[in-house]
């Protein structure tokens, strides 16, 4: 019995709003923080004092969002139909 079947139908439409809301701010936040991850180990914008390992961690950070947000999408298209 899959997760969608336990659930009560009056709780569906607003679980599938939040995962929505979650893929989101996932994928915002995974896009920005992949974004500053690269430039931070290739050094191309001027802040001084990021070690590569450090700039590695904020690339990790950005795909760990990315990720949380395709699992809203999941949910979302779990709860939504």
């Amino acid at each position: 019995m899959s997760v969608t079947n336990r659930v009560p139908d009056a709780a569906k439409g607003p679980l599938g709003v939040v995962s929505l809301g979650v893929m989101i701010i996932g994928l915002v936040l995974g896009y920005i923080f992949t974004l500053l991850g690269v430039t931070l180990y290739f050094d191309l914008n001027g802040i001084g004092g990021i070690s590569p390992t450090e700039s590695l961690v904020v690339l990790g950070s950005g795909v760990a969002c990315i990720v949380v947000g395709y699992l809203g999408w999941r949910g979302f298209m779990g709860f939504a139909y």
